[in-house]
């Protein structure tokens, strides 16, 4: 999986969406309560889910390790009809996507993502269309009208919120900032920067350079480590 994934999953990670990396295993779409809750989940499951979940783990975390793209599609693919025979939604949906992500099928991704959304439209859950659109192509405008969709959401659950000093919404924050930034807004980069020098907490602050650096270099779809866009010198 390149960078341009990997940058906004973590992106999403901060929002509050619980992803890993590709060796441990990448959930993209799971809310942190049911990442949080899955133990108890899983021992909800029925003997027949159990035993599907169990070998695709197991086979997942043997195949990742290779970090060869080809195989782990070549591994995972067959794995989705008996996937799909999964009665436990959050579970079913959770590994297909997994699948999808780790074998490249981001037309199969996308298609998910979007009847998520139709049933619960959590800005994580937009922020992720916007990545699928870019990884299917799909015209600059249309990527940045989706970003632009998922700014307004996080835009609204930061006015819900009653404490501007939670480490979360000094998250959610810089996520929005980020967000309007990709959505074309170009003067956001100031603001993104000027949040960064504002953050007074050290690892914090790191934490923040480094995925702006990261997701920057991943919405102007460059794989080189000293890329620095022309808009951004």
């Amino acid at each position: 999986m390149n960078r341009k994934l990997i940058s906004t999953i973590v992106l999403i990670s901060v929002f509050g969406v619980t992803a890993c990396s590709k060796a441990s295993n990448e959930q993209t779409q799971v809310d942190t309560t049911e990442k949080n809750s899955s133990k108890n989940i899983k021992t909800e499951l029925s003997a027949s889910d159990k035993a599907i979940l169990d070998r695709y783990d197991s086979i997942t975390n043997e195949v990742v390790t290779s970090g060869e793209d080809e195989k782990i599609k070549q591994t995972l693919e067959p794995l989705i009809p008996e996937i799909k025979k999964v009665t436990a939604k959050k579970q079913r949906e959770m590994a297909l996507m997994n699948i999808y992500i780790l074998s490249g099928m981001y037309k199969e991704a996308y298609e998910l993502n979007e009847q998520q959304i139709k049933e619960k439209p959590l800005p994580q859950r937009i922020m992720f269309r916007c990545t699928l659109l870019e990884k299917l192509n799909e015209a600059k405008v249309k990527i940045q009208q989706c970003h632009e969709a998922s700014a307004q959401l996080i835009q609204t659950e930061l006015s819900k919120s009653t404490s501007k000093n939670d480490p979360q919404y000094r998250d959610a924050e810089f996520v929005y900032l980020t967000e309007m930034y990709k959505a074309g807004h170009t003067d956001y980069k100031a603001k993104i920067q000027k949040f960064i020098d504002e953050t007074k907490d050290v690892a914090s602050k790191d934490r923040y350079k480094s995925l702006y650096d990261a997701d920057i270099e991943s919405f102007y779809g460059t794989d080189s480590p000293n890329y620095v866009p022309e808009s951004l010198k």
